[in-house]
């Protein structure tokens, strides 16, 4: 369902399959700041007695997008924007509400086009120059829309090498969202996508910087994906990098939309690496709300982080 407000749609910037564009490597410049935020809006489903619809939700979703991304720009901090279920129309939206220096990356998971859910990478083409992208499914046939056997759906990993614009700096960013059905599958997943990171960062510099965002369907302290990625050791939590002071918000990610019975489970995160801590300098973690005016805008809550690359 469309709301009034936008009504221009789009043109979408598909990332081609699985595809890297090389360019010419910068040097690494100065210190830079960064606010990145991991959100999954919920698709657009049907109402029920609680999910408000996308066309209640939507305007809600964009607002706390957009104040977060002007904060950013305003404090010369470059924001970028992994999304995760979200649907072509619910993408169209976004993008018409952010405004028109906002592009994406990412297909729709059910055919490399438009079919089924994005998990798109938001970013502003001014600020932020692409240089390489890779596009892979979390299954053992990751370069087409795929399963991994007894996965709940296609997933995939949307990877992108940028420069920024002012500066030089170069940075790996992705974006991924795990199953929900299968623990194999999500274990499995995680290792396509770090797997894909890792081959980015040897064909662009191996040395490169990542920030990955995503839904994990997948809480700390477990022999999940969570697991598995902090075993693999080239990403660290953010959260688990910021001290007591530098964290904000409740610690649950997960609400679900009725009121008084939220799980609060922490399954939406952003990682750093490699080795964070001298990469990388922690100065916010925020888990932001998702209650307005009564209304749960999605039943997850965004994650930010403002960090700085040394």
């Amino acid at each position: 369902m469309r709301f009034s407000f936008l009504t221009a749609l789009s043109t979408l910037a598909i990332t081609a399959t699985s595809a890297i564009l090389p360019t010419t490597p910068s040097t690494l410049a100065a210190a830079q700041d960064f606010r990145s935020l991991s959100f999954n809006i919920r698709y657009a489903a049907s109402a029920s007695t609680y999910e408000r619809p996308w066309s209640v939700r939507g305007p809600l979703v964009i607002s706390q997008l957009k104040n977060a991304t002007t904060a950013a720009t305003a404090s010369r901090s470059i924001p970028i924007i992994g999304l995760q279920e979200v649907l072509h129309q619910q993408l169209v939206d976004i993008k018409a509400g952010l405004g028109s220096s906002w592009t994406h990356l990412g297909t729709g998971r059910d055919d490399g086009k438009q079919a089924g859910e994005y998990v798109p990478l938001l970013y502003q083409p001014s600020v932020l120059r692409l240089v390489g992208s890779a596009q892979k499914w979390l299954s053992p046939t990751p370069d087409v829309p795929s399963f991994w056997p007894g996965a709940g759906s296609r997933r995939y990993v949307i990877v992108a090498v940028f420069d920024v614009v002012a500066s030089g700096t170069r940075v790996v960013v992705a974006n991924t969202h795990l199953d929900n059905a299968s623990l194999t599958a999500r274990v499995e997943g995680i290792k396509v996508a770090l797997k894909t990171i890792e081959d980015v960062r040897a064909r662009f510099g191996e040395n490169l910087p990542v920030l990955l965002t995503g839904d994990f369907n997948s809480v700390p302290g477990t022999g999940d994906a969570y697991g598995t990625t902090v075993s693999d050791g080239l990403l660290s939590d953010l959260r688990t990098l910021a001290t007591p002071a530098q964290r904000f918000g409740p610690e649950g990610t997960f609400s679900g939309f009725e009121p008084g019975k939220e799980p609060n489970n922490r399954i939406d995160f952003i990682w750093l690496g490699p080795n964070a801590t001298s990469t990388w300098a922690v100065r916010r973690y925020e888990v932001l709300g998702n209650v307005v005016g009564g209304v749960y805008i999605s039943d997850h809550r965004a994650v930010q982080g403002d960090v700085t690359l040394r």
